[in-house]
């Protein structure tokens, strides 16, 4: 019945999900808003590694295969507002292998979220979807390798994502992605004070860059993640970088925290 279900409907389904787990457990809620504007639409199997991660059947952030049975995404998709305060994996599904959101591909319930110990207000802002069931790997979708260096400062790096493509304006249905900027945590602690070393960011002329709806999403460079789509600064598409968990800071953990 869900899949004929509207976006509007399955939405508004989730966030009574949600409300209901926020009343019983006495806690406020914290939706996700990590911050594609400008960019293009996605090719059929053009990122085999992107999944939607979702809130009871509704699309909240992007998310990468970095093995059969697990996706990388950021913290902040997997809580409501501190690492104590998970979403029960029974709440989040992830689809992999399609372009739409809503359609298409491999549909596999999580049944163990982690997040990183140290998470708090994006700091650390990173965490692990466990799959009920490994993914059937084929040519629309395959796990990515984890980068062991940051991206060089001026090299272009592909971020992708449903996010919405205007600050304010609607999620799109169709995946998007664009070519950013990249700058290492010495240069983008420049541009941004007081971010962290485990932080890389992504620089952009207005009008582009990671909206809502993308968060947690990937960002690739040489055919490896190098990041992990955290938040943005201002609005979406301001002239200020994009902030993305460092990969290669965090590599270590993800990979002991997702052994199969």
């Amino acid at each position: 019945m869900s899949g004929k279900l509207g976006l509007g409907k399955r939405l508004l389904l989730a966030i009574i999900v949600l409300w209901n787990y926020c009343e019983a457990e006495n806690i406020r809620p914290f939706y996700p808003q990590g911050r594609i504007v400008g960019g293009i639409a996605a090719s059929e199997g053009q990122f085999p590694y992107q999944v939607s991660l979702r809130w009871g059947g509704a699309h909240v952030c992007g998310g990468s295969i970095v093995s059969a049975s697990y996706i990388v995404t950021a913290a902040h998709c997997l809580t409501l507002g501190t690492a104590e305060q998970k979403l029960p994996a029974s709440l989040i599904s992830i689809r992999a292998g399609s372009r739409f959101y809503d359609r298409g591909g491999q549909v596999v319930q999580a049944v163990e979220t982690t997040v990183h110990p140290d998470y708090k207000d994006f700091d650390n802002d990173i965490g692990l979807v466990k799959l009920s069931l490994p993914l059937e790997f084929n040519a629309g979708v395959k796990a990515i390798p984890l980068a062991s260096h940051e991206p060089p400062t001026g090299v272009p790096v592909v971020t992708s994502g449903w996010g919405r493509t205007t600050n304010n304006g609607t999620v799109v249905k169709l995946l998007r992605y664009n070519s950013l900027t990249a700058l290492t945590s010495l240069d983008c602690s420049r541009r941004l004070p007081a971010i962290p070393e485990s932080v890389i960011c992504l620089a952009h002329s207005a009008g582009n860059g990671v909206c809502n709806g993308d968060s947690g999403g990937p960002a690739v460079y040489n055919n490896q993640l190098v990041g992990v789509t955290n938040y943005m600064v201002r609005t979406c598409g301001s002239t200020k970088p994009d902030a993305y968990a460092s990969v290669a800071y965090f590599a270590e953990w993800i990979r002991e925290n997702s052994r199969e």
